[in-house]
């Protein structure tokens, strides 16, 4: 069984993400952390209650984490999944958030486990894993992997034509994390681009018969008029099987200046790759989406 964090700003796309690891009995939630991203952080935080919630999950505790992106005066939030953060959809209601800050519970959780025993995931800006870091340098090299959802390398960005959302939202962070020395797996628009929802698969959905499924199907349709798109299920999808996702070894550093390039991911590939530009991520290029939708589907189908 792999212990895994889910560090995320759901979202819908999050949602979907914490439901494929309630429905996968080969993983172990120790818990989920919330940062401001897709809507400001009180938002995300009991989105994320909710959700967990709603899958049965009420023992993983969810920790609200940073408000602010690093540098910024105002959190970079988007209304792609709604005002709410989950479409619209009614979910049910959320039991209480945990004390204390997400920033501080991954210190703690990480340090509490032997080193590369936890799985990392972080689907959200990622500034509770900045914070983290600069509170206790090489905590984040504790992790077995971060596996992140961010940034857009040979692809163009989704929220400025150079960047994407996680990386655009707090570029300071994203430059901070990649540069940590953790054993790291990205998962930038180059393959999510490619993990595509269908109709007939978001339909599947009602056929279930279940809460999860209702509510899954309620908020993947009103998110893929927008962006049909399983962003953040597919680094919870590489722990549950690997052989769905193809990559490469590159290196990836952040602009993390003020200006229309904030938040790109340039990276070198290939035989760019050498001593002077070292490779830190491995990188996701390529994913089985037929696949892929069937293993979130079936985890889904397991849950309340």
């Amino acid at each position: 069984m792999k212990h895994i964090i889910i560090d995320c700003d759901p979202g819908i796309d999050d949602a979907l993400a914490l439901l494929l690891a309630a429905g996968s009995p080969s993983l172990r939630v120790l818990a989920v952390t919330t940062v401001a991203g897709n809507r400001p952080v009180a938002t995300t935080a009991v989105n994320g209650r909710k959700i967990m919630d709603l899958a049965g999950q009420r023992q993983v505790p969810v920790y609200a984490g940073a408000a602010l992106p690093l540098g910024y005066a105002e959190a970079r939030c988007n209304l792609v999944h709604g005002e709410d953060g989950l479409g619209g959809v009614d979910v049910g209601a959320a039991s209480p958030v945990q004390d204390g800050h997400a920033a501080n519970r991954l210190i703690e959780l990480l340090l509490e486990h032997p080193p590369h025993t936890i799985e990392l995931v972080a689907t959200a800006p990622l500034t509770n894993l900045a914070l983290a870091e600069s509170l206790s340098p090489g905590i984040l090299r504790r992790a077995r992997r971060l596996l992140i959802m961010g940034g857009a390398l040979r692809f163009p960005g989704n929220i400025t034509p150079a960047a994407e959302f996680n990386f655009y939202a707090d570029p300071i962070a994203a430059g901070m994390v990649l540069a940590a020395g953790a054993n790291t797996v990205l998962f930038p628009l180059d393959v999510t681009s490619s993990a595509i929802m269908t109709p007939a698969w978001i339909d599947s959905f009602h056929q279930l018969g279940s809460a999860c499924g209702r509510a899954a199907a309620g908020m993947l349709q009103a998110y893929a008029e927008l962006d049909p798109l399983l962003h953040d299920a597919c680094p919870v999808a590489h722990l549950l099987d690997e052989t769905l996702f193809t990559g490469e070894p590159c290196r990836v550093e952040v602009d993390w200046r003020p200006g229309p390039t904030a938040g790109h991911a340039l990276a070198w590939f290939g035989e760019q790759v050498g001593a002077a530009h070292p490779p830190n991520v491995l990188a996701m290029t390529a994913v089985r989406n037929d696949a892929l939708l069937a293993l979130v589907r079936g985890a889904i189908a397991t849950l309340p």
